[in-house]
């Protein structure tokens, strides 16, 4: 009998994977999660089209936290002031 133990996110739903090759001849994974009890994605779609929704406001809060946009020797005004 298999134990059962929770993933990183929470407990597996479905999953769907595909392998694909690059133009570099290596392999890379493309793979879809569903989490149990996860909200449907309509609900989803309609809660970011609310423009008063709290779910698209920490949903945009949490993707602007996913990038920066700094160059590594400082920001865009420190370099643009070290370039003619």
């Amino acid at each position: 009998m298999a134990q059962h133990t929770k993933g990183l996110y929470g407990d597996t739903a479905a999953y769907y994977g595909t392998v694909e090759q690059q133009g570099r001849l290596t392999l890379h994974l493309h793979m879809l999660l569903w989490i149990e009890g996860a909200i449907a994605p309509e609900e989803i779609r309609r809660r970011i089209k609310d423009p008063n929704s709290a779910f698209s406001e920490s949903l945009v809060k949490y993707l602007e936290s996913c990038y920066a946009g700094e160059f590594i020797t400082g920001t865009k005004d420190a370099v643009e002031k070290n370039v003619s």
